[in-house]
């Protein structure tokens, strides 16, 4: 199976990860798919390729998402930042081998990113399985939209959107609450390399973990690759240099979880 390995010979720095030494091989995220979903993929590549749209996931990131949602039966996502649609198609194929329908809730502030990712979903035959919302993170009706098209509380929630520090700070304290106990938040960018997509120059992802993380000392939080400063040469094991967070809200007190969040109204 070649897949992927057609990477290697590319020098767009989208595939980074496939040209790293041992990297020979097709990663589950791609192994996983159907011929058809794999040639839609290829072509999402190459169609953003043109458009100059590079700037979605590599494989680490997504891989340690596909683990963690088709190995724990991961039912009810929230992204926050779809950009041009790479991991809305990917976690929609995930989903769809598991049957899981109504079971990614993905928001994104550009219009034009939204209609171009609806239209890969809609080709893909994943409407049922993934839902792009066109608005703010930050709407105050975003968490209650979220729960009621997920039919309950998101148990896993990816932040990958505006890498700034304010607006990242106010995306945990906002959906934090929403996540069921027990339930999982990542975060994209979390590195020191990664402090520089900061727009506003106020630290980045990676501040704005560190300051929430000291405010909810009951949360367990974490960063891989936190120290990393630089791309290359490749960091150790977790070989993205952007580094990635980790936070687990805690089960309630019986040790279960609370029932679902209705929107109001």
């Amino acid at each position: 199976m070649h897949r992927s390995r057609i990477f290697s010979s590319s020098s767009e720095p989208r595939f980074w990860w496939h040209r790293r030494s041992g990297s020979d091989y097709v990663p589950p995220i791609y192994s996983c798919l159907t011929d058809d979903e794999w040639q839609l993929l290829q072509e999402w590549y190459a169609e953003t390729s043109k458009r100059d749209w590079a700037g979605e996931c590599a494989v680490p990131l997504m891989s340690l998402l596909q683990g963690l949602i088709m190995g724990n039966m991961i039912r009810r996502i929230v992204q926050l930042g779809t950009f041009a649609g790479y991991s809305a198609l990917l976690l929609g194929f995930f989903l769809r081998q598991m049957e899981a329908r109504h079971g990614l809730f993905s928001l994104e502030i550009g219009n034009t990113l939204s209609e171009y990712t609806r239209s890969w979903l809609i080709r893909a035959g994943l409407v049922d399985f993934v839902k792009i919302e066109h608005r703010s993170s930050l709407d105050p009706a975003s968490p209650g939209l979220a729960t009621e098209y997920l039919r309950g509380r998101p148990e896993l929630i990816v932040v990958d959107s505006s890498h700034e520090y304010e607006a990242t700070i106010r995306e945990l304290e906002a959906w934090y609450p929403v996540l069921t106990p027990g339930g999982l938040i990542v975060l994209h960018d979390t590195s020191n390399f990664a402090v520089s997509f900061d727009a506003t120059h106020a630290g980045g992802v990676a501040r704005a973990l560190k300051e929430w993380r000291n405010k909810h000392p009951g949360a367990e939080a974490f960063s891989l690759n936190a120290g990393i400063d630089v791309m290359e040469p490749p960091p150790p094991v977790y070989q993205d240099a952007c580094g990635v967070g980790l936070i687990q809200k805690p089960l309630d007190k019986e040790g279960g979880t609370s029932e679902p969040l209705r929107r109001a109204g």
